[in-house]
C-alpha cells in the first residue's frame, strides 16, 4: 500500500563560511559556489515532493530552488538554527580559550552572549514542527520536503526517529546537501508522531554527476 505520509528533512547546501568553520547560525549567508555546484549534481536523485518548508534565510532558500525549483515554498525564522549571538561568524579556533564557549561545549544549557540555548531553541523548533503538521492538513498532500539546518534537523531526528531512544542529539550525521525521509505508513502512526521508518536521501548518487 502507499504510504501514508513521506517527509524529507534536508540540510542546505553548503557556504563560504561552512567552509571555513564559522558558526552562522542566524547570520544570512547565500550558498558558495562549491555549495550550487553540489547541490546541482544532486539534485536528480532526490524524488519529487508537493511542497517545500523552508527556514527564511538564504542558503535554505537558495536550496530549495536548486533541488525543487519547481515546488511551491512556504518559509519560516522558526525554522533557523540555533542563534550564536556574539558567536556569529567566529570559529573553534578564535572561542577555545573563552570561558563562556568552554562551558558550552559541554553544558548546551548555557547560552552563547546575546544567543539562543538548546532549551530556547528546542521550543521554537517544536513550535515549528506543529505549524508545519497544521499546514500539511489544509494541503492534504503526502509527500513533503523541510530544507533547514543541522541543529533543527537533529531535534527532529531526536524526537520522531525510531531510534530515539538509541541515539542522542549529536550522534545523527548531518551533512549538507543531504538529510533523511521519515515515513509514516498509516494515519494512525502519524497522529502518534514517531515514524514508521527513516532513511537517508538522496536515495542514490552518481560520482559522474
Amino acid at each position: 500500500m502507499d504510504d501514508f505520509m513521506v517527509i524529507a528533512f534536508i540540510r542546505h547546501g553548503l557556504t563560504e563560511e561552512n567552509e571555513k568553520g564559522k558558526y552562522i547560525g542566524w547570520t544570512n549567508s547565500s550558498l558558495s559556489q562549491y555549495g550550487i555546484d553540489m547541490l546541482k549534481g544532486r539534485k536528480r536523485n532526490f524524488d519529487e515532493y508537493e511542497a517545500c518548508f523552508s527556514s527564511d534565510l538564504n542558503r535554505c532558500l537558495e536550496t530549495a530552488h536548486f533541488l525543487f525549483p519547481d515546488v511551491p515554498v512556504i518559509s519560516s525564522p522558526m525554522l533557523r538554527e540555533l542563534h550564536f549571538g556574539k558567536w556569529e561568524g567566529l570559529t573553534y579556533e578564535l572561542l577555545k580559550e573563552d570561558r563562556v564557549y568552554k562551558e558550552w561545549l559541554t553544558n548546551p544549557c548555557v547560552s552563547p552572549p546575546e544567543g539562543e540555548n538548546i532549551v530556547q531553541f528546542s521550543k521554537r523548533v517544536e513550535l515549528a514542527w506543529r505549524e508545519i503538521i497544521a499546514q500539511i492538513e489544509v494541503h492534504n498532500g503526502n509527500r513533503f520536503a523541510i530544507i533547514t539546518h543541522g541543529g533543527v534537523i537533529r531535534h527532529l531526528l531526536t524526537t520522531l526517529s525510531p531510534e530515539n531512544d538509541s541515539k542522542a542529539f549529536w550522534e545523527w550525521e548531518i551533512n549538507h546537501g543531504k538529510g533523511y525521509e521519515m515515513i509514516w505508513e498509516r494515519e494512525e502512526d502519524w497522529r502518534n508522531q514517531i515514524c514508521t521508518s527513516l532513511r537517508a536521501v538522496p536515495l542514490t548518487e552518481r560520482d559522474d554527476g
